[in-house]
């Protein structure tokens, strides 16, 4: 698991151009939140987060208070597939939820931030 999220970070760095590993100071309190990768694109910004496992309710529930209010498209991407509760709180939420071999999720990346 540990070498695939390595091989998905160094793959997404090559493959889509002004992804960069960056922090978000998000509110007047200077919460910091530090990202695996930022990628502002025609005035969308989006937050990659890149897990060696599943994706939980408690990363949506978390992500959704992190970005509620601002205009960010959050995206995890992990090792395995989420449950069903996990990805219907994250539609509803907006969050954005990958899962893959290391060329497949950076095909859908692609596809989401191209859109």
């Amino acid at each position: 698991m540990w070498r695939w999220k390595s091989d998905v970070e160094e793959l997404i760095k090559k493959s889509i151009p002004g992804i960069r590993e960056g922090t978000l100071i998000l509110n007047q309190s200077s919460y910091v939140y530090k990202p695996t990768f930022i990628l502002e694109e025609e005035g969308k910004k989006f937050i990659i987060e890149v897990k060696p496992r599943k994706i939980g309710l408690r990363d949506i529930a978390l992500i959704k208070g992190i970005v509620s209010g601002l205009n960010i498209q959050p995206i995890f991407i992990a090792f395995k597939e989420s449950d069903e509760r996990t990805r219907e709180l994250a539609n509803k939420s907006g969050v954005r939820i990958i899962s893959g071999s290391p060329d497949t999720v950076v095909r859908k990346l692609r596809e989401i931030v191209e859109k």
